[in-house]
């Protein structure tokens, strides 16, 4: 590897932690070899993307394998788009268009050195192939002798964990997404203006900002279908809560959270339930320290809900639903705050709380996100909490 990229996102003693980090767990499993294909998985572990258009375009999959010793290899057909950005220097290039080489990452696997002959891959929960299921196929059945293992739970275990580098890009983030989010309200939304409307806004908002792009714009109105990100031509209406659930992009991280404002004046029924929200929030934010099981973070969350009153639309899924989550390089990551997520917090984890109920029929969603430090936890989503009240 060398050791200057002149437009490196992050610093060459960031990403060597990162492979420092990869082998200490691969050791513990006996691995040669990590092999990384998924798109953010890859954005991790080269600093930086080969692909042409992100997850907007699979035609040539892009692969990185990580040895247990040696120089990391990335397979690719563009090594132009990331040499100015990586400090990787071992590439092995292919270019058929109709046709990823399984034959050339089991080339790779075997030069990189294979002593246990076993190789970690993105099989479990919230992993995704970033190459033809095929193909991945084709690659085991031609290494009869090679185990090819899930090894996400390692993946996941380094991305849960945010660097100080890390963290600099989503704060960045929650300022731009908050800044954003104020203007719209403040500028944007008039009767007549309809959900497409306020998602596009906040979009081009985001981007006047400062934001790269935006990971989504979900509006929380108690209304059939709001959240399809094919968003509707449908005109708010009069009475409403309009609660706008997005986040910018920085380079390659980003923040997930809402805030929300009335359609006219706030009713009582209205106020309530969002002091109550914030209320379980609150409650759910102070208890947020190393050592915490998110599963004991669920539990806090139903009976903070219950004391304010708050009744769960769906109670089928407390168990499968969740109160929160990780985020980083996508919006929503390990861990959940559910029930069966036994996860310890450890200083540096990224985790959203976000309790959801209705409160005398009036429904609330709120979420903020926090990084877990050693003695409890610092906010980053630090956008005003008030229900805004927008003349309609």
């Amino acid at each position: 590897m060398k050791d200057v990229a002149e437009f490196a996102m992050f610093s060459r003693r960031e990403m060597d932690r990162r492979y420092a980090l990869a082998r200490e767990g691969m050791a513990v499993r006996g691995l040669d070899a990590l092999l990384v294909t998924g798109e953010e998985n890859f954005q991790y572990f080269t600093g930086t993307s080969a692909s042409l258009a992100l997850h907007h375009s699979l035609t040539r999959p892009n692969v990185l394998i990580l040895p247990y010793r040696g120089e990391p290899v990335v397979l690719t057909q563009t090594k132009e788009y990331m040499t100015l950005s990586s400090y990787i220097t071992e590439f092995c290039e292919y270019y058929d268009v109709l046709h990823f080489p399984p034959e050339l990452v089991a080339e790779t696997l075997r030069d990189v050195g294979l002593e246990h002959r076993r190789v970690g891959a993105e099989l479990g929960q919230e992993q995704r192939l970033g190459i033809p299921v095929g193909a991945y196929l084709a690659l085991v059945g031609a290494m009869p002798g090679t185990e090819f293992v899930d090894a996400a739970d390692l993946v996941i275990g380094l991305r849960m964990v945010k660097s100080d580098e890390e963290l600099a890009y989503m704060r960045r983030a929650a300022e731009i997404t908050g800044r954003a989010r104020q203007r719209l309200f403040a500028q944007h939304v008039w009767p007549g203006t309809t959900e497409r409307d306020i998602a596009r806004t906040m979009r081009r908002l985001i981007l006047e900002e400062g934001g790269d792009r935006t990971s989504f714009v979900h509006l929380q109105l108690d209304a059939p279908g709001c959240k399809n990100q094919f968003h509707y031509d449908r005109p708010l209406r009069r009475g409403d809560v309009l609660a706008v659930d997005t986040g910018a992009y920085v380079g390659m991280y980003t923040i997930d959270y809402p805030r929300m404002a009335t359609l006219g004046p706030a009713t009582a029924a209205q106020k309530r339930a969002h002091a109550a929200v914030l209320d379980v929030t609150r409650r759910m934010a102070d208890a947020l320290r190393p050592g915490l099981r998110c599963s004991e973070l669920h539990r806090l969350a139903l009976q903070a809900i219950a004391d304010v009153g708050g009744v769960i639309d769906h109670p089928n899924r407390i168990q499968g639903g969740r109160f929160g989550h990780g985020q980083g390089m996508l919006l929503t990551e390990p861990p959940s705050v559910n029930p069966r997520d036994h996860t310890v917090l450890a200083p540096g984890m990224v985790l959203s709380t976000e309790p959801g109920f209705r409160l005398n029929g009036v429904p609330m969603l709120w979420e903020d996100t926090h990084v877990v430090t050693e003695t409890g936890h610092e906010q980053l989503t630090l956008e005003t909490s008030e229900l805004r009240e927008i003349p309609f």
